[in-house]
Parts: structure tokens; sequence; C-alpha cells
């Protein structure tokens, strides 16, 4: 019985070693004295398929039947998405290839029960996956209505606080803006910061050498 091994890692599992998936698939094998063909490997996202450079060379030997099993580690090394698992599994018994993985014992496409458990898992797996894009998706959109995921709004805070107030805390404080802020902090009852003094007198283009000290 000739095995054809693959694993994949993705460009996110920082520091992730395919080694993790293939050591003990090898193990595997060698219990059950089933000889390994060939490794495939991947080091790239499920969904690029595209570039799993791999996996393609993969399914052409899968195709020359130059392996009897496609044996994985999990479902989600190989897959990424419903549709994606079907047509594989679909594709693969019409080169007469067997499917297995190692993580999920109970699969194996060989045996009538092993398939409906693959039909199951991989219909889990879906399910778990657009559940996450569901929340992700929530989630910006509460972003968009509140401003941020706390629902505090975006950017500096805003004062409620006129024009002419400032001017006159200015004034009193001698031009100094961290002495204005303190007064109207203490006036508003709000933490009012020199940055807030000088970003609302220079909207309304008043230098503060204009402003004179109340006697």
């Amino acid at each position: 019985m000739k095995i054809a091994l693959y694993a994949r890692c993705s460009t996110r599992d920082k520091g992730q070693n395919p080694e993790m998936q293939l050591e003990p698939m090898r193990k595997y094998c060698a219990s059950i004295q089933w000889e390994v063909y060939q490794e495939y490997i991947d080091m790239i996202s499920a969904g690029d398929l595209l570039n799993r450079i791999a996996w393609t060379r993969l399914m052409k030997d899968a195709s020359l039947h130059k392996f009897d099993i496609l044996l994985i580690w999990k479902l989600d090394r190989a897959f990424r998405s419903m549709a994606h698992a079907s047509n594989t599994l679909n594709t693969l018994n019409s080169y007469h290839v067997g499917f297995r993985s190692l993580m999920d014992a109970s699969i194996d496409t060989t045996t009538p029960n092993g398939l409906l458990v693959f039909n199951i898992l991989a219909s889990v797996a879906q399910f778990e996956k657009d559940l996450i894009t569901m929340r992700i998706n929530e989630g910006i959109t509460y972003a968009k209505l509140h401003g941020t995921k706390s629902g505090c709004p975006i950017g500096r805070k805003r004062y409620d606080i006129p024009l002419e107030n400032v001017c006159k805390a200015v004034q009193v404080g001698c031009g100094n803006y961290s002495e204005a802020a303190r007064l109207l902090s203490k006036e508003f009852s709000k933490t009012v910061t020199p940055g807030f003094v000088l970003s609302r007198l220079k909207r309304a283009g008043i230098a503060k050498e204009t402003l004179q000290k109340v006697g």
C-alpha cells in the first residue's frame, strides 16, 4: 500500500514546522507497514490554491495513481471549505485513491462509515469557519456604527466648551496653555488638555498674543 503524506503550514503560523504534522504520520504508516510514496509540503494559506504547488503536484500524481491513499494530519491542513473538501474527495474517488486524516481517526473514505464521518466533520469545519466570518463582519459593522470595538468614538475627545471661555482662560493664565487648561478643567469639571486649548485657538484663527490679561 503506497501512501502520500501532505502537510501544510500557513504563512500566518509563525515558526510552525511541517515536521509536527509529518513525523506522527510517518510513525503511523510504519506501525501498520504502509510504504510512504512521497511527502508533499506547502507553506501557504489554505485559501491560496493557485500557489499551493505541492498540492497541485499531489493531485496530478493521484490522477496517475502513483499512490493508493492520501494521508493528512488534519482536515484544515488540506481544505479551505466544504465545497473544496467534497470536490477533492470526488476527484480522488474517480482516481481510486482513498483519503485519511490522522487526527480524525474515524475518517477513512475507503469505507461507507468513514465517508459519512468525513462529510459530517467537513460540514462542521465549514460551519465553524462561517461563524468566525460572521462574527468578524458583525464586529466591523459595530465599529462603523459606534467608532471602535468598545463603542467609544474614534479620534480625540470632543469638548463642549465655548470659545469665549477658552479665550478668557488663556487671558487669565497669561497666555500659558497649561494654566488655561487647568482653569477650564476646574470650570467645566472635565479634563482639558493644553493641546485642546491650542487647537481651539488655531481653529478660530486667534493668536494668544492678541489676548490681554484680565485685570
